[in-house]
């Protein structure tokens, strides 16, 4: 089936990445094509004409055109909601920019829109793709790294510049950054979350949080560290992911290559737990998985992905076209947005926030 996209917002993102996707990608979207765009800056409607694009500056005239069936959402945060629930009574299917809303009540009233009018609400949560993620995701599915104990993800560099500089728009780093980190989170753990406790903090901008830890734990017990900053003093690894047969360390984004310590036969066992070494001294536990571990260059399984955002394009065409299922399920964005609710409250009281 042929589809045709109209774009809500024609800023960096709709211009460059989703633009250039339906317009450039036929080996992931052979069947798309750009038609139109929606934007009140008259500079952007111009760009969009001279992609030979009908520009509008009226929603309602936007809304109604059969011109096209999918509207990409790709204004700032503030009005994901309004324009999501709007393009699908419109009778179009939407794929939204993260985050999907300001906060879970919304995302709920734009998923029960999607239900009633029977056309797909997607949330564009590309990083899913990211090599460096994929990696860990991969060594874990393999079983390399056992029953997963511990994450931690961190990034840092991300520039709150424009409406990510301001807080009614939906600006600061764990809208921009964090809901990637804590999306690759849900979608490999698969699991209930406990808790979340959080420090959201506005370093350099009093007006938005630029440097945030969030701490998830998930029912099992694993705990999920995230922290996102515009700059760390020191650089700190992507992942660090810990379980009970090996840790994996990912130094960079984007780089696919990281560092196993696989364990060849001890168990994880818990750091309150009384163990004792092979001269039948007590030691800590840890000291004995370390005496246990071998260090590889991962992967070594002949394991590789070229990083591509455009898969997921792929996944929600083939989802409209009764294909494939979708991938960023809705309760997984619910999920991440529940935990960013979360975070903002912890970090406003000071407790720890229970689900």
């Amino acid at each position: 089936m042929d589809h045709r996209v109209g774009y809500i917002g024609f800023g960096g993102m709709a211009s460059g990445y989703h633009y250039d996707i339906a317009h450039d990608r036929k080996d992931v979207a052979p069947n798309l094509e750009p038609a139109a765009v929606y934007e009140l800056r008259e500079s952007r409607r111009q760009v969009a004409e001279e992609r030979g694009l009908t520009a509008y500056d009226d929603l309602d005239k936007f809304l109604a055109s059969d011109d096209f069936d999918i509207v990409v959402v790709a204004t700032s945060n503030n009005f994901h909601k309004e324009m999501t629930i709007r393009s699908l009574r419109a009778g179009k299917h939407v794929i939204c920019e993260k985050p999907a809303a300001m906060n879970a009540a919304e995302l709920e009233e734009m998923i029960a829109v999607s239900k009633e009018t029977g056309k797909y609400l997607f949330i564009h949560q590309n990083r899913r793709f990211d090599i460096d993620f994929l990696t860990v995701k991969h060594a874990y599915e393999t079983g390399r790294l056992g029953k997963l104990k511990s994450i931690e993800s961190n990034f840092s560099g991300g520039t709150l510049h424009g409406w990510r500089a301001f807080r009614d728009h939906g600006g600061g780093i764990l809208f921009d950054w964090g809901v990637h980190l804590i999306d690759q989170i849900v979608y490999l753990v698969q699991e209930p979350v406990k808790s979340v406790r959080a420090a959201v903090r506005c370093e350099k901008n009093p007006e938005v949080d630029d440097r945030t830890t969030v701490i998830i734990t998930f029912e099992s017990g694993l705990r999920a560290t995230v922290k996102v900053a515009g700059t760390f003093l020191v650089p700190k690894p992507r992942f660090a992911v810990y379980g009970d047969r090996g840790i994996l360390w990912m130094d960079e984004i984007y780089n696919g290559v990281g560092t196993l310590r696989e364990a060849k036969s001890a168990e994880w066992v818990e750091e309150d737990a009384l163990v004792y070494g092979k001269d039948g001294v007590s030691v800590r536990p840890q000291e004995l998985l370390e005496e246990d571990l071998e260090r590889i260059t991962y992967p070594d399984d002949g394991f590789k992905v070229d990083q591509d955002w455009g898969a997921l394009y792929k996944n929600m065409l083939e989802t409209i076209d009764g294909k494939a299922e979708m991938l960023v399920k809705h309760e997984e964005a619910l999920t991440v947005m529940r935990i960013i609710d979360a975070a903002m409250k912890s970090s406003e009281t000071g407790e720890l926030v229970t689900f």
